[in-house]
């Protein structure tokens, strides 16, 4: 069933602005998913045989819940970045009576007929007229756009629930209600006042402070910060890294701003995916739980959701199907990556939000870090950690190392917790191990600490289910740091793990080891590799307090052979299941 052809008639625009031409919908709408005949389990799901005005299970309680509602008399919504009314005054209507704020972002994608479009809507008023503005196009251009109604506010809503039912299926009052197929997909954004402000200088993070150039939130203030640690604070707040990385991931800011990305957004991301994984593992879900014809049929609809859901720019290619596990797991990432980045983006927008200090200073403190002390190169204890970095090089590794700086960090409260949880553990086994993330990401890691995917995210994306990853070879880890995208600069954290003593140790993947873990009243698993350290010594070479951790000792012996059959992975790895397990100590900031 195709889309319902847009209205002709067309409302009065203000003077001097120019309409759009009337199609508002460059690109054929694709026909529902077709329901798979009624023969033994093939019923179709609930929400696909609805009426388009019924409301969806938890649909009340959903809208209720939504941030389509402001928290502040003095909210300012921004005006579309395009609208020519933007410059003369015209604001977003906010009902005075419900609050509700008459804004909304709605995406699709389908990727066999190359679609992957957007439609924005907005009423918009000077106080005295009002006027629905519409755009619409494809994801990565400025598209086509209108003015609509006769300058009533009764007319602008008309026309705004009107397009709003037309690109959704589905009524404004019921806008969390489950996505029509062949129809556009709601984007619930965030509407808190720090997220609107300067929209267009921070939609990517930190405007204009670079390695060896920073910005003062007063021009009298000088930083207070150790050289070393205000280099790491333009490593992990630098906009152009942040810019690299979202274009990277074909992630598109100009669609949704990290400001605006909200938590349900990034959670219905992951429930899309979710159902794909379920898909890979039983394809029979696409009849019998689905209703669709086919797997593949079944497949398309999810990316499709999926994509629809956290835009993507892919120019004018057709948007790639997410049909096996490796895409899945690098669309997981996506979500991880977007949700460190967009903890950075608060930091950022506090910080500029202070009336005085150095910028620097306000990210830092934004952090939150109980301490960050900038290692001497001439102490032992730098020394023991940058040879375990040089000597944790696994031979299919091709990194090259120059080691800048290392900093002895901890964060607020996280000690008491590992202390509080694993203190007095008995069959205790303690190690320092690495992990690496892409540099962007430390905003939240710092911040939040090191957290394991939620429940939405499917497990088939983890080798060993849904933990923290960590590693005895520097060089595994630095993998995960995608250097290139931050000038080939890169952060490793080394974090002290509570194993317990057994682990369970696996040599090949398993998506369901976590529980199974647990089952056994077991902390982590050991996934087994090929090659690892062939010595182990205490940690308390490197700094008193590491007394009873376990650290590889690479200089009296490198790593070398495990000896383990039948070993699936080159190098080993520790997946801890609870974020208890964990606790931060070093953090090295390094040139690949």
């Amino acid at each position: 069933m195709q889309q319902q052809a847009p209205p002709k008639k067309r409302g009065r625009a203000p003077a001097k602005a120019k309409d759009s031409p009337v199609d508002d919908d460059d690109e054929d709408v694709p026909p529902p998913p077709k329901k798979a005949p009624g023969k033994g389990k093939g019923k179709a799901k609930a929400t696909d045989t609805k009426d388009e005005d019924e409301v969806a299970p938890e649909a009340s309680e959903a809208i209720s819940k939504d941030n389509q509602f402001a928290t502040t008399d003095n909210l300012v919504v921004p005006v579309d970045e395009t609208c020519p009314l933007s410059s003369r005054g015209w604001r977003v209507y906010i009902d005075d009576d419900d609050g509700i704020i008459y804004d909304a972002s709605l995406n699709q994608t389908h990727s066999s007929g190359n679609n992957n479009k957007f439609y924005k809507l907005q009423i918009l008023t000077d106080g005295r007229q009002f006027r629905t503005w519409t755009r619409w196009g494809r994801v990565g251009a400025n598209g086509q756009s209108a003015q609509l109604g006769d300058g009533s506010l009764q007319s602008a809503m008309k026309e705004f629930e009107k397009k709003f039912k037309d690109k959704a299926a589905l009524t404004w009052s019921n806008r969390a209600g489950a996505p029509k197929p062949g129809k556009y997909v709601f984007l619930e954004k965030s509407y808190l006042p720090s997220d609107d402000e300067d929209e267009d200088e921070d939609q990517a993070g930190l405007a204009d402070v670079k390695p060896g150039r920073s910005r003062s939130t007063s021009p009298y203030n000088k930083c207070t910060l150790a050289p070393e640690v205000a280099e790491l604070m333009k490593l992990i707040f630098n906009r152009e890294h942040m810019d690299s990385v979202m274009a990277d991931m074909n992630y598109d800011v100009e669609k949704m701003p990290l400001g605006k990305l909200s938590k349900a957004t990034i959670t219905k991301g992951y429930d899309a995916l979710k159902r794909l994984a379920e898909l890979f593992d039983d394809p029979d879900l696409a009849t019998s739980h689905h209703g669709m014809a086919t797997v593949r049929e079944a497949t398309e609809h999810f990316s499709d959701l999926y994509y629809s859901y956290i835009p993507h720019n892919f120019g004018r290619n057709r948007a790639p199907v997410i049909s096996n596990h490796e895409h899945l797991k690098k669309e997981v990432e996506v979500l991880a990556s977007l949700a460190d980045l967009k903890d950075a983006d608060k930091i950022i927008k506090a910080g500029k939000d202070r009336s005085s200090g150095h910028l620097l200073d306000s990210q830092f403190q934004s952090l939150g870090l109980q301490e960050t002390t900038p290692i001497d190169r001439g102490t032992d204890e730098f020394s023991h950690i940058s040879d375990y970095l040089i000597n944790s090089r696994g031979s299919t590794h091709g990194h090259e190392y120059k080691l800048l700086d290392v900093f002895r960090i901890e964060r607020q409260g996280e000690i008491d917790r590992f202390e509080r949880s694993h203190g007095k553990r008995t069959a205790s086994d303690r190690r320092l191990l690495w992990h690496g993330s892409r540099s962007t990401n430390y905003g939240g890691i710092l911040s939040q600490g090191l957290r394991i995917a939620p429940p939405e995210a499917p497990v088939s994306g983890y080798m060993f289910g849904k933990g923290i990853y960590l590693a005895d070879m520097a060089s595994k880890s630095a993998n995960y740091c995608n250097s290139y995208a931050s000038g080939g600069h890169a952060l490793l954290l080394l974090c002290e793990a509570e194993l317990g003593d057994p682990m369970q140790e696996l040599v090949d993947a398993s998506y369901d080891a976590g529980d199974d873990a647990l089952a056994k009243g077991l902390l982590s698993t050991w996934g087994q590799g090929a090659v690892g350290p062939a010595l182990w010594k205490d940690a308390s070479c490197v700094h008193p307090s590491l007394a009873g951790v376990q650290m590889p000792d690479t200089v009296t012996k490198p790593p070398g052979d495990t000896t383990v059959l039948d070993a699936c992975l080159e190098y080993n790895e520790y997946i801890c299941y609870n974020v208890d397990q964990v606790r931060l100590r070093y953090l090295l900031r390094v040139k690949m």
